[in-house]
């Protein structure tokens, strides 16, 4: 192949997965009830918990719960299943309800470009937020700089884990308002078994203890390790392991079941 002929062919390529970018960009933001409430509810729900321990701390004598201590943590929960979760599956759906996926098997872009472009909008959008709410965090003097380079080792796993899901449940609904609506309600689900919507300093050991089970709770332990709170309960290693774990089963499930189409 000539040299002319090879750089047409990667200028082709870049223009390719340029303009995918901006496709995924597009329909991501497209339900606009979808995209702005995972854009902005992390951050109102960070400014719920940090005015309710402001009025706790002003209206309570003694050393209760510091609900400041929760909002770093709560965001990031919230920032990144909002994104890798509600804002992947959504679409998937939509896509095989449609049959998009199908279409893109008679087009010059391949299943893997579209796959990966799909993911790094998402990451990326993931990344930002993530970013915001420290910031926010670090104006409102509730965590540190050193936020933001914890954040990024727990972010990678994290966002693995939850865009496995993602597209899981994309691949079993073929309707994109109820994968919202599924989505939406697993993300809650995740909030309160991960200890940044409960504290579980209130909760009976015996809960405690059934809850130990579950990988969200290792995953709300490196949110408040993220934020420099005490509320991380376990070890960091015994977090990244099991985390790491479920990101890996998550992937390859994920692998295993998605489909292309509704009819699959």
């Amino acid at each position: 192949m000539s040299l002319a002929a090879t750089t047409t062919h990667q200028y082709s390529k870049n223009t390719q997965t340029t303009q995918l970018l901006l496709t995924h960009w597009r329909e991501m933001s497209r339900n606009a009830s979808n995209f702005y409430f995972t854009m902005l509810f992390p951050f109102i729900m960070f400014g719920m918990f940090l005015g309710m321990g402001k009025i706790l701390k002003d209206t309570m004598s003694g050393s209760g719960f510091d609900f400041s201590t929760m909002t770093v943590p709560m965001g990031l929960c919230l920032a990144l299943t909002g994104t890798c979760m509600t804002l992947t599956a959504t679409p998937i759906s939509d896509y095989r309800q449609h049959g998009t996926l199908r279409v893109l098997g008679t087009t010059p872009v391949s299943r893997t470009t579209f796959i990966l472009t799909h993911l790094l909008v998402r990451l990326v959008v993931a990344v930002v937020l993530s970013v915001g709410i420290i910031l926010v965090g670090l104006i409102f003097d509730v965590t540190d700089i050193e936020a933001l380079g914890r954040a990024v080792l727990v972010i990678v796993p994290s966002c693995m884990l939850f865009l496995g899901l993602g597209y899981i449940l994309g691949s079993l609904i073929n309707s994109g308002q109820v994968a919202a609506n599924i989505t939406t309600l697993i993300q809650m689900i995740i909030l309160f078994t991960s200890g940044v919507g409960v504290p579980f300093t209130i909760l009976p050991d015996n809960v405690l203890k059934v809850l130990d089970w579950v990988p969200t709770t290792y995953f709300g332990d490196l949110l408040f390790w993220v934020s420099g709170s005490s509320a991380q309960r376990h070890s960091l290693g015994l977090d990244f392991a099991v985390v790491g774990g479920s990101a890996v089963i998550a992937v390859l499930a994920a692998i295993f079941i998605f489909k292309w189409d509704a009819g699959d």
